[in-house]
């Protein structure tokens, strides 16, 4: 059975030659001799060439072909990709984000996509392996203390990157997020990212596993960090499927034990955000949280909000875009005080973390998720397990 690999492109993505190029390397390195195919699903105007031809012109060495969706959804995009991988018979899909290239320096076999299909072919379950991207912990601020707490018990562990836009698949989870059953597409995926289908492939009872992140390339690192921290657009996207997770059912077996906290990029004490985005992270989170201010109950210690969203979204009738409202306010709430403890703390040090990593535990010993024993800030320092921030050393 062939891999398959699915690049979903918007238009003009310029760095699409060389993420195609990267990611069939990796995939050939640890294909062990299975035919492999690169699919390139182009979202273009029909009459703009730009993205096809960069893709021809990349070098591939193993079989590819495009498909034309113009105008749509990244993850519309996705869904013809994999529907494609199903059709062919894939054993195993890579989807990879060509926007933002990472991990380009690592021998093809040693790096982290090859390390995913290996992790993905040792999993009892064979269902998906996530390859996070490295981020800096102010661009990360909506996982820190919502996304990757709110999603640990349905999926079983804390995602370095709740986006996982970079993933492999086995065809068995390809197959079970495509079920009519699921509604893949109605579960938020078209917004660009892919917590539906983790949700799939968990609800399925298949495993779901991650590496270790892959650091960007200075440049795209460099673009990446004009993005606002504090994005609403990003929070509408995620927090709507990381609660609908809350009814996800968990595999019925026995989970492994959940660590509390991962490690992003910038660690190091001192390490703060530009002055310009700090004070406009503090100057949203102080505007927005007078609106809850007005608002009775919503206001009461973290992570008591975060409890009570995931109790609600468990209901059966719950009312999902309500209660992610509330919860991105009380996430506000949470942030400005938390982000002065920081700036006045050096950053995201060890007493920052250390009131992340009691929140963490707290919801998910509530949650009934088991917890790694003693995990603590201290237990993973940060400046030995993150690598340096892209561009300075």
């Amino acid at each position: 059975m062939p891999v398959v690999i699915v690049l979903p492109a918007h238009a003009h993505t310029a760095t699409i030659g060389m993420v195609a190029r990267h990611v069939e390397d990796a995939v050939l390195a640890g294909a062990r001799g299975r035919p492999v195919c690169t699919v390139l699903v182009d979202t273009s105007d029909r009459k703009d060439p730009s993205t096809q031809m960069r893709f021809a012109s990349s070098g591939l060495c193993a079989a590819h072909v495009v498909l034309t969706l113009p105008g749509a959804s990244w993850g519309a995009a996705v869904g013809r990709g994999l529907r494609h991988a199903a059709q062919v018979g894939a054993g195993e899909v890579v989807l990879a984000d060509p926007g933002m290239p990472a991990d380009l320096e690592a021998p093809a076999d040693e790096s982290r996509l090859a390390a995913a299909l290996r992790r993905l072919r040792e999993q009892d379950r064979p269902g998906a392996v996530c390859s996070p991207l490295a981020a800096p912990w102010w661009q990360r601020l909506l996982a820190i203390h919502v996304l990757r707490p709110l999603c640990a018990p349905a999926l079983g562990l804390t995602l370095v990157d709740p986006q996982a836009r970079t993933l492999v698949l086995s065809g068995d989870a390809v197959s079970n997020a495509l079920a009519p059953a699921w509604g893949l597409m109605h579960t938020g995926w078209e917004h660009g990212h892919g917590l539906g289908l983790l949700a799939a492939v968990r609800e399925a009872g298949l495993d779901v596993g991650q590496t270790l992140p892959r650091v960007p390339h200075p440049e795209a690192f460099a673009r990446s960090m004009s993005r606002d921290p504090v994005d609403r657009g990003e929070a509408s996207a995620l927090l709507p499927i990381a609660l609908r997770l809350a009814s996800v059912a968990s595999p019925p077996r026995e989970p492994a034990p959940v660590v509390p906290w991962v490690a992003d990029l910038g660690l190091a004490r001192e390490q703060l955000p530009p002055p310009e985005v700090f004070t406009a992270m503090l100057t949203q989170c102080s505007r927005r949280a007078q609106v809850l201010a007005s608002r009775r109950g919503d206001a009461a210690g973290w992570p008591e909000p975060l409890l009570n969203s995931w109790h609600a979204a468990r209901t059966l009738r719950a009312d999902i875009p309500a209660i992610a409202e509330r919860l991105w306010l009380a996430y506000l709430a949470r942030l400005a005080p938390w982000l002065r403890f920081g700036a006045s703390a050096g950053g995201y040090a060890l007493p920052a973390r250390h009131s992340v990593v009691a929140a963490a535990r707290q919801f998910l010993l509530a949650t009934g998720t088991p917890v790694m024993a003693e995990r603590t800030a201290e237990d993973v320092s940060g400046e030995s397990t993150a690598p340096p921030l892209p561009g300075t050393g």
